[in-house]
């Protein structure tokens, strides 16, 4: 009897740790952000999402970096005006439901601005085609915003 309570805790926590990783790596929800020097991959591994400086810089950003290709390379920036000067920084979706980037005093340096009516069913979504989108509902079918539509964050530091 006590090898079958044994095997039956073990096979529970197997279960919780499989739910635990399971869950989306290509996803930030109100629950789950990223802090610096974390990031999320696109789902087959193309992009990620995350923190990175330049080269003979402190600065730290927020972009989306090719992930499978071995030079850095950035093809999008949320605060490229308004960089961390430290490694403080947290990406996540705010009360509002707004993807916001900001430093380790709460200040935002970086929001999607939008308006959202359902901001604890948004998520954010990075995407293989290198897109991230910021999503509502609890299907996330309506999309709010896309960095492909917001072109004035392409890479040009």
């Amino acid at each position: 009897m006590g090898k079958t309570i044994s095997c039956s805790v073990l096979l529970a926590l197997i279960s919780c740790f499989y739910l635990l990783f399971s869950t989306a790596l290509d996803t930030i929800t109100p629950s789950k952000s990223i802090k610096d020097p974390e990031f999320v991959i696109s789902q087959n591994g193309v992009f990620q999402l995350g923190f990175f400086s330049l080269a003979n810089s402190s600065n730290r950003y927020v972009g989306i970096l090719h992930n499978q290709i071995p030079v850095q390379t950035v093809v999008w920036v949320a605060n490229r005006n308004r960089p961390l000067k430290d490694s403080s920084g947290i990406l996540n979706i705010s009360d509002d439901g707004n993807l916001v980037v900001s430093n380790g005093k709460a200040e935002v340096l970086w929001s999607s601005h939008v308006t959202n009516t359902a901001p604890n069913a948004t998520t954010a979504q990075i995407l293989d085609s290198g897109n991230l989108v910021l999503n509502n509902g609890e299907d996330g079918a309506r999309s709010l915003w896309e960095s492909f539509k917001d072109p004035s964050n392409a890479f040009k530091l």
